[in-house]
């Protein structure tokens, strides 16, 4: 499969030479390596619809809970219902990542000589993201990435950020009271023959910062039917896991967009395509979602969060 092809965007640079007066409104990122065209019904960029972007009112704060997880975690069921649980009492507000991922990665390999533990949920964003974060049993999980009272890490990480699911609720309510720094804004086509997602986002800064952004995307499938392991020695076949990392469209730790200090006001926007696989019925576009952050990237803590569902 193709991986990602592509790439940019930048602070929307604006030239009265250039566009026409609807353009200076809602203008056309400037892109740099182009997007894979393969991906379109197009040649090139002419033929495309680029996004039109409206003023984005959001005043709210949302909370991403990064649930790191596996299949034959007997434990793990419990912590995911809690993390449901969250997100379903802030509908919107909270946003749950299912990680299937540890630095032994005991719970998430194929079971040998299983006839059910078949499948293999590891990505290698995931992976990367446990050997960072020193995620060495599961469940554990993040709420924005924000200090965490467990483990503590020998890795060039200002605190720990991993949780016991015992704490998300307490720390995801604190997380939701607090201010608004950054508005994200996703817009996506995608092209069902040649199975391009084509993904643009908007990153308005309510409030001025200081330090190094940048913004990642995954690619979560809502729901795969696949068995787990529960307590007691039980297994049950037909699992529901909720919002699978499955992919990430501009890498493990995706695009800087601000470097240094960004100041209120300024916007940044990125362009992405995308092939999503399809030899897999649980890739269908129906079941597909986008988790678009923005974090720093010193301290790994997210800022903002938004989930785009695809249909």
């Amino acid at each position: 499969m193709k991986q990602i092809n592509l790439i940019v965007g930048l602070i929307v640079v604006v030239s009265l030479s250039f566009y026409s007066c609807d353009k200076i409104e809602n203008p056309i990122p400037v892109t740099v390596g182009g997007l894979d065209w393969s991906l379109s019904p197009f040649e090139d960029s002419a033929s495309y619809t680029w996004p039109t972007w409206t003023a984005n009112l959001n005043t709210v704060k949302n909370v991403l809970i990064e649930d790191f997880t596996g299949h034959t975690c007997v434990g793990c069921p419990a912590a995911a219902v809690e993390a449901t649980n969250i997100e379903s009492a802030n509908p919107g507000r909270v946003i749950v990542a299912s990680i299937h991922a540890s630095t032994t990665s005991t719970y998430q390999v194929p079971e040998p000589g299983s006839a059910i533990f078949t499948t293999d949920f590891r990505t290698d964003a995931g992976n990367e993201y446990a050997t960072t974060f020193e995620c060495d049993l599961n469940p554990l999980g993040t709420t924005n990435r924000r200090l965490g009272a467990y483990p503590s890490n020998t890795q060039n990480i200002p605190d720990p950020v991993l949780q016991q699911s015992g704490t998300w609720s307490s720390s995801t309510a604190t997380l939701l009271g607090e201010g608004l720094d950054v508005n994200i804004q996703v817009q996506y086509n995608y092209f069902e023959n040649e199975n391009g997602l084509f993904v643009h986002t908007e990153s308005d800064f309510i409030n001025s910062k200081t330090g190094n952004y940048n913004i990642v995307i995954y690619l979560v499938r809502d729901t795969v039917i696949a068995p787990q392991k529960l307590p007691g020695g039980q297994e049950e076949e037909e699992y529901h896991h909720h919002n699978v990392l499955s992919a990430n469209i501009n890498g493990t730790w995706g695009e800087e967009i601000v470097s240094g200090s960004v100041v209120s006001g300024e916007k940044f926007y990125n362009d992405y395509a995308f092939e999503v696989p399809s030899n897999d019925a649980t890739y269908g576009i129906d079941n597909l979602s986008l988790i678009t952050y923005v974090f720093n990237r010193e301290t790994y803590e997210v800022i903002q969060s938004v989930i785009t569902h695809l249909q």
